[in-house]
């Protein structure tokens, strides 16, 4: 029974640990401009977990959103700004010509595909590798081409979340530091294998 009670004890401490992570993540997106800062945090959070680095949650949230703040934010206007070229790309393809809309539509396809793709490598990678923000940009986007596998792996774990969430709007409270978690599980796993391929060349 000790047993039973033990592992259920550790059971509701995990899923407590999700929860607050996820709504202090939450909290600190609320003013908009945060929101890279905050998702660097969680991921951060989410790194130390995966190492079995035990602290005060709330103390080493607030530590890695101070530590990753100014990288995390140029990440983000930069980043941002791309997405919203990208929209307004779409837009303007889509006034255009039928022959013209295809073959320049193919390659904001394309384009699109590799900014999503990176996106998905762009908190993993700062949290796990101290180096400037370009290298970020650059080694998320040489990651997500190189370890292909974990990339879609990634992809749908973020779709079903998007979709658990919009469906079912109370797991809010989970799913933001759930996908970070799992992410961050996979995008580790890719790490190392680009490590161990470096040691033995």
């Amino acid at each position: 029974m000790s047993v039973l009670d033990s592992k259920f004890h550790r059971w509701l401490e995990i899923s407590s640990n999700f929860v607050l992570i996820n709504l202090l993540w939450l909290l600190a997106c609320l003013p908009l401009i945060t929101i890279y800062p905050a998702t660097a945090a969680m991921f951060g959070v989410v790194r130390d977990w995966v190492r079995k680095k035990e602290d005060s949650l709330l103390r080493t949230f607030l530590s890695r959103f101070k530590e990753n703040f100014k990288q995390s934010f140029v990440i983000g206007i930069v980043w941002t700004f791309f997405g919203v070229t990208l929209l307004l790309d779409f837009h303007l393809v889509s006034q255009m010509s039928s022959g013209t809309k295809i073959v320049l539509g193919s390659l904001l396809f394309l384009v699109t595909l590799l900014y999503v793709f990176t996106s998905l490598y762009l908190f993993p990678v700062m949290v796990h590798f101290e180096t400037s923000w370009p290298v970020v940009l650059k080694s998320s986007l040489l990651l997500s081409i190189a370890q292909l596998s974990t990339t879609v792996q990634c992809l749908l774990v973020v779709a079903v979340m998007v979709g658990i969430s919009i469906f079912v709007p109370f797991t809010l409270l989970i799913t933001g530091s759930l996908t970070a978690y799992i992410v961050y599980r996979l995008c580790d796993r890719a790490f190392q294998r680009v490590d161990s391929i470096t040691e033995s060349g």
